[in-house]
């Protein structure tokens, strides 16, 4: 009986430290999920923000191009020229992405607390 009394504490310790372990193990699965739920709402709802952003700036582009367009065949041929000469190539692209960003805060700022509840 005098020979198993060391057996016994060294399984006592080593049931100790599996203990511990799922201990720190529970704790950090609640730490993780706690943290993704939070953050996957966050980045939800940003990629959501930059998708619109860019989407609409896309069809503002495409607006401006096509009404650039019909102009070019009815303006004049010296004011399609004098128009290229101050006008960079990228203008339009520029315009379009300032025009749709501004129209996206402007949408967040005013319907921010909808966004929010539907995304909670």
């Amino acid at each position: 009986m005098i020979a198993l009394l060391p057996i016994l504490t060294t399984v006592g310790n080593f049931a100790r430290l599996p203990a511990l372990a799922a201990f720190l193990g529970g704790i950090a699965s609640q730490l993780l999920t706690f943290f993704a739920t939070r953050f996957t709402r966050t980045v939800a709802i940003n990629l959501t923000i930059v998708t619109m952003i860019i989407g609409l700036a896309y069809v503002t582009s495409m607006g401006i191009y096509t009404a650039l367009t019909g102009l070019s065949f009815i303006v004049p041929d010296w004011i399609d020229t004098a128009f290229g000469f101050f006008v960079p190539n990228n203008a339009v692209p520029c315009a379009s992405v300032v025009l749709s960003a501004r129209l996206m805060r402007w949408v967040w700022e005013w319907q921010a607390w909808v966004i929010l509840r539907m995304a909670a």
